[in-house]
C-alpha cells in the first residue's frame, strides 16, 4: 500500500510539475515578449549608424534574423543569418546554388543586395540561357575571416547545399588587429552532434530558456562591429595578424575540401582597395596574402578573378569604384560580378565541373615579411605596462586621463580622417581603467583622429559602452608617430 501510494504521490508531482512549466512557458511568451525577440534579434545599436550582431562563441559574432539599416541601405538577413530572402531547403530541383564567402567588402557593404557582385553574376549567367539556374547565396558577413566563414558553413550555411563557394576572403585575415581568430573561437567540429549542441537544440524551443538565456548571455555579447584597418604599409608592422599566413593557407585548403565533400565547383575572387588604383613601388602588407590565394588556386586547377586588374582595365577614376578604402560601389560590384560571370562561362560552368588542371602538390610553408613581435609585448614600460605594444614601428604615446574610469579597460582607437560613420581602424591598444600612460601602434599614415570606449565589463565595445569621440583634433604624424600627446577624456579632447 505504501509503494502505491509513494507512486501516486510520483505521479502527482509530476504532473504538477508539468503544469506549472507549462503556465511558466505561457508566462515567459506572453509577458517577456520582447526578451524573446531580442533573443533572435538583438536591439539596435545606440550608435547611429553602426551595425549590432549578437555574439557567438563560434563565429564571434553574427547577424541576428531580419532587416536592418546600414548606410541607407536596407539589409534583409534570413534564418540562416545570411544576406538575402528564405532559401528553400532542400534545394528544388532544377536550381544550382553560387555561394559567396567573405567579409564586408563581398556581403554588400553600402549596396543594395540586387548590386552585390554574387547577385549580378547570378543573373548575367541566368540571361545568357543557364540551365539549371543560378541562385546567388551570400554567405560573407562583415569582419569575417577564413575560420569565420569555415564555422559559419559548418554550422549552418551548408544547410543551403551549394554547388559552388565563391572564395574572396582576404581583407580580415591579413588585418593587423588586437586579436587572433583561433585563439578567441571555439572550435565547431563535432558540435552539432555533440550531447552540448544536442542539449542547446533542444533548450532553445523553450521560451523559459530563451529568456534566462537572453539575459545572462546573449544580452552581455552584444558587440559592436568595426571596420577592418588592414593597415596600409609597404614596411613591417606589428603583429599580430588576425589569421596568420600559413593558418590562411590552410584555411583556404579546408574550404575547398569542404566544396570538394559535397561535389561543389570552387572559384577564387581577389578583392581589390583604393590604393590598387594608385599603384606604386614597393610590397604592400596584404601582397603575401594575395600570393597565398592565388596559389591555392593553382593546386586545385580553381578560376581566380583577380578585381584590381578588372578594375585598372575598366579606366574608371577610385571614386566610382570604392564608397571608401575597399568597399565597392554598385558599380564596382557589377564589374566584379560580370567578370565573375564571365570566369565560370569560360569554364562552361553549370554545365561543365569548373576545376580542372591543378598543379596538386601540397600546402608550402610561408614567410610573412610584414610581421614584427606582438601586440602583446612589451611596451616602452616593459613586458606587462599598461597598454603595451611591442616595442617597434610606429606609435601615439602619451597619458590618458578619465576620472570616471574606475573599472574595466578603456578602448583606445586611431582611425583614418574623414572616415564618417565608417571608419577605418589603423590602430587600437587596451588600457586598464586607472592607468594612464599608453602607448598606441599604428601603421604609415600621414594623420589620425582618436576615439575611446569605456568598457566596464571587458567584453569588448558594446552599445552599451561609453564612447568618447576625440576625432574633432586631428594628429598629424611624422615618420616614428607622435610623443607626449595628453588625452582628457572627462573633457574629450586631445592635446597634441
Amino acid at each position: 500500500m505504501a509503494r502505491l501510494s509513494l507512486t501516486k504521490r510520483l505521479i502527482f508531482g509530476g504532473i504538477l510539475s508539468a503544469g506549472l512549466w507549462l503556465m511558466a512557458e505561457a508566462a515567459a511568451t506572453t509577458f517577456y515578449r520582447a526578451e524573446l525577440l531580442a533573443w533572435e534579434s538583438p536591439p539596435a545599436s545606440a550608435q547611429k549608424g553602426v551595425p549590432v550582431m549578437q555574439g557567438n562563441p563560434y563565429l564571434l559574432y553574427e547577424y541576428p534574423p531580419g532587416s536592418h539599416q546600414e548606410r541607407g541601405v536596407t539589409v534583409d538577413i534570413n534564418k540562416l543569418g545570411l544576406r538575402g530572402p528564405d532559401l528553400e531547403i532542400p534545394k528544388p530541383s532544377g536550381l544550382v546554388r553560387m555561394m559567396s564567402t567573405g567579409d564586408s567588402s563581398i556581403f554588400g557593404f553600402g549596396v543594395e543586395y540586387d548590386e552585390t557582385f554574387t547577385t549580378v553574376a547570378a543573373a548575367r549567367l541566368n540571361a545568357s540561357g543557364s540551365i539549371p539556374k543560378v541562385e546567388p547565396v551570400i554567405a560573407a558577413t562583415p569582419g569575417y575571416s577564413t575560420l569565420q566563414s569555415i564555422n559559419l558553413l559548418n554550422l549552418r550555411a551548408l544547410q543551403a547545399d551549394p554547388d559552388l563557394l565563391v572564395i574572396a576572403n582576404l581583407w580580415s585575415d591579413n588585418n593587423f588587429d588586437s586579436f587572433v581568430d583561433k585563439e578567441v573561437l571555439a572550435e565547431t567540429t563535432g558540435f552539432q552532434s555533440s550531447w552540448a549542441g544536442s542539449l542547446r537544440s533542444l533548450l532553445s524551443r523553450s521560451a523559459v530558456f530563451r529568456v534566462v538565456d537572453w539575459r545572462l548571455r546573449v544580452k552581455g555579447s552584444v558587440q559592436r562591429v568595426r571596420d577592418v584597418g588592414w593597415m596600409q604599409s609597404g614596411r613591417p608592422q606589428l603583429g599580430p595578424r588576425r589569421v596568420e599566413i600559413n593558418d590562411y593557407a590552410s584555411n583556404l585548403d579546408t574550404l575547398v575540401d569542404m566544396a570538394k565533400d559535397r561535389d561543389a565547383g570552387v572559384v577564387f575572387v581577389l578583392p581589390a582597395n583604393n590604393e590598387d588604383m594608385l599603384g606604386g613601388p614597393g610590397e604592400k602588407a596584404w601582397d603575401p596574402y594575395r600570393q597565398v590565394m592565388r596559389d591555392t588556386a593553382a593546386r586545385h586547377g580553381a578560376p581566380v578573378v583577380d578585381v584590381p586588374e578588372v578594375f585598372k582595365a575598366s579606366g574608371l577614376p577610385r571614386d566610382q569604384l570604392f564608397l571608401d578604402e575597399m568597399h565597392p560601389t554598385a558599380l564596382g560590384h557589377r564589374l566584379m560580378g560580370e567578370a565573375l560571370a564571365q570566369a565560370l562561362q569560360d569554364r562552361g560552368w553549370p554545365g561543365q565541373p569548373v576545376n580542372r588542371d591543378g598543379t596538386g602538390g601540397s600546402i608550402p610553408t610561408y614567410e610573412d615579411p610584414f610581421t614584427q613581435g606582438s601586440a602583446a609585448a612589451a611596451g616602452p614600460g616593459g613586458a606587462g605596462a599598461p597598454g603595451g605594444q611591442a616595442g617597434t614601428g610606429a606609435s601615439i604615446t602619451g597619458v590618458l586621463r578619465c576620472k570616471d574610469c574606475t573599472s574595466g579597460v578603456i578602448i583606445l582607437e586611431a582611425l583614418r580622417p574623414g572616415g564618417g560613420s565608417n571608419p577605418t581602424v589603423v590602430g587600437q591598444v587596451q588600457i586598464p581603467a586607472g592607468s594612464t600612460d599608453f602607448a598606441l601602434a599604428i601603421g604609415r599614415v600621414d594623420a589620425v583622429v582618436l576615439r575611446a570606449y569605456l568598457d566596464k565589463d571587458g567584453d569588448g565595445p558594446t552599445a552599451g559602452d561609453t564612447l568618447y569621440d576625440l576625432t574633432a583634433t586631428p594628429l598629424e604624424l611624422g615618420e616614428g608617430g607622435r610623443s607626449g600627446v595628453l588625452i582628457d577624456l572627462d573633457e574629450r579632447s586631445v592635446k597634441p
